[in-house]
Formats: structure tokens, C-alpha cells, sequence
């Protein structure tokens, strides 16, 4: 999706149409991954896309990488961590295997790179459609299922948890701030896509029901430079970019800007391109 992105990017800024060929197939890869999920062994809800993919000609990954056992110790040491038969579903059409317990992290991953190549890249209604037939399902997904991202088990899946008792009740224990930004960045990217008033409302009602905006403005538990896991960092200038592109009440934006602008203090000595530059597009 980072990939991908960079590629909207130089196509909105450069009209080079291998640039758009190169964000396409990125679009159609992401797009896959929710696919792929759809009709297998066990299926999945729709919405749900995998974490990642391997062929099934090659070795099973159930074996290779984690079995139940191994999922058990670690459900042992962290009540969070899936016990999850199979980690690795067949696909319909017995092609791939797909890795389940999808993150947060993924979906962040989809919503930055969809809105961008929505907004910059799909010149035809025709693409444009495409991407909200995977935009639609996902965030759907979330709404009818209280905010949770549910695995093949009928569970949530470990990080990607983002009700207001996960959140609020501190369930996911550090994430509140970041979560609350993800999941309002995802609402209001498929508001900006169909406009249906049935996701302004369900923002709304995390916002002014839950206090969700006020969770983001501490989107980064720990202090200084370098700390804390910076996977997490990328994820919140992701979702950054995406509600400040999209959100246009005075006083959200007052709070979205000054979380980004408290978050930015402690990446800007590490000189990154990416935050660097959604930091100064804030106001755009």
C-alpha cells in the first residue's frame, strides 16, 4: 500500500501513465487480499481481507510457521493472542492459502492507499466504483460487527479491535488513541467514496457519543524520539493524511491537527520523508 501510494502520488504529479499502470496493479493486489478470503475453507465474513497470501503449491504454512501448539504458548503468556485453527485458510479456488488474525495495521494499510488512489489515480467512474466495492465491505464489516474486525472463528481478530469497550475499556491496552484515529479515518473515507449519511452518523456517534476525537489528541502514549513502536507512528500519519483530506468541521480539524502536530515533535529528528511532508499538507 506504501508502494502503492507513492506511485498516486507521482502519477497526480507527473501524468506519467507507467506511474498509473504501477499504482493499478498495486489497487488490483490490495484488492486481492479481500477477495481471496471470500468462499474458501473456512470462509471468511465479507469485508475481511487477508494478511498476506502464499500459493499452495508450496509448503503448508499451518506446518512451516505457526501451529496450535505454538499458538497456544503464546496465548499463554498474552490472553490477546489467537488460538486459531487454521492460521492459514484454503482459498475457493484451492489456489492460496490466506493468513488470517488480520491487523489493524493492514487495514490502515488499505484505507491510506485507497483514498489516495481514489482521489488521485481512478479518472473513470468505472475505477472509481471498483475501489468503493472494496471500501464499502471493509468498513461495513466494522459497522455491523460493533467495531471489530471478526475472523473466520467468529472472534475478533487480535489488533483489529476498535469498538468503545475495546478502546474505552482499555482492552487493547495502549492503542486507544490510535485506534480511534484509524477507525474515524476509515468512516470518513467511505463517506468522502458513497456519501451515505449512514457513515457521517456512525462517525458522529463515535465522536460525540464515545469521545473518540478526544482520544486521538493522545495518539502516542510514549515521549521522545524513537520510542514506543514505530510501526505504530506510520500508521497514525496514515490515517492523519486521510481525515484531515476529508474532514471539514472547524473544530475536529482543530483537534485532529494539534494530536498531528504533538505526534510530529517526537518523529521530526528522524528526518522522515512521509511524516514530514503530511505534517506540512495539514492545512491543505
Amino acid at each position: 500500500s506504501t508502494y502503492g501510494a507513492g506511485e498516486c502520488f507521482a502519477y497526480a504529479a507527473t501524468k506519467d501513465p507507467l506511474a498509473k499502470q504501477r499504482a493499478k496493479k498495486a489497487f488490483e493486489a490490495l484488492r486481492f487480499l479481500s477477495q481471496v478470503t471470500q468462499g474458501g475453507t473456512p470462509p471468511a465474513l465479507p469485508g475481511f481481507p487477508a494478511r498476506s497470501i502464499l500459493p499452495t503449491s508450496g509448503d503448508d504454512p499451518n506446518v512451516l510457521y505457526r501451529t496450535v501448539e505454538s499458538d497456544r504458548r503464546g496465548h499463554a503468556r498474552n490472553p490477546l493472542w489467537k488460538v486459531l485453527i487454521p492460521r492459514w485458510p484454503v482459498s475457493a479456488d484451492k489456489k492460496w492459502y490466506w493468513k488470517a488474525d488480520t491487523s489493524s495495521d493492514e487495514l490502515d494499510g488499505h484505507y491510506f492507499f485507497n483514498a489516495i488512489y481514489y482521489d488521485l489515480v481512478a479518472d473513470t467512474e468505472e475505477e472509481k466504483q471498483r475501489v468503493r466495492d472494496v471500501v464499502v465491505p471493509m468498513t461495513d464489516h466494522l459497522i455491523e460487527n460493533n467495531y471489530q474486525l471478526i475472523d473466520h472463528d467468529g472472534k475478533a481478530t487480535r489488533w483489529g479491535r476498535f469498538s468503545p469497550v475495546d478502546l474505552n475499556g482499555d482492552v487493547i491496552q495502549g492503542a486507544r488513541g490510535l485506534n480511534s484515529l484509524s477507525v474515524l479515518a476509515y468512516l470518513k473515507t467511505a463517506e468522502h467514496m458513497t456519501g451515505d449519511p449512514k457513515y457521517r452518523k456512525a462517525y458522529y456517534d463515535l465522536v460525540d457519543t464515545h469521545s473518540y476525537a478526544t482520544n486521538v489528541l493522545e495518539s502516542k502514549r510514549r515521549n521522545g524520539p524513537g520510542t514506543g513502536n514505530q510501526s505504530d507512528d506510520e500508521m497514525a500519519f496514515m490515517a492523519y493524511y486521510i481525515i484531515l483530506q476529508y474532514e471539514t468541521d472547524p473544530r475536529l480539524r482543530k483537534m485532529y491537527e494539534w494530536s498531528l502536530r504533538w505526534h510530529w515533535i517526537f518523529e521530526e529528528p528522524e528526518n522522515c520523508p512521509l511524516f514530514n511532508f503530511i505534517f506540512a499538507a495539514r492545512d491543505d
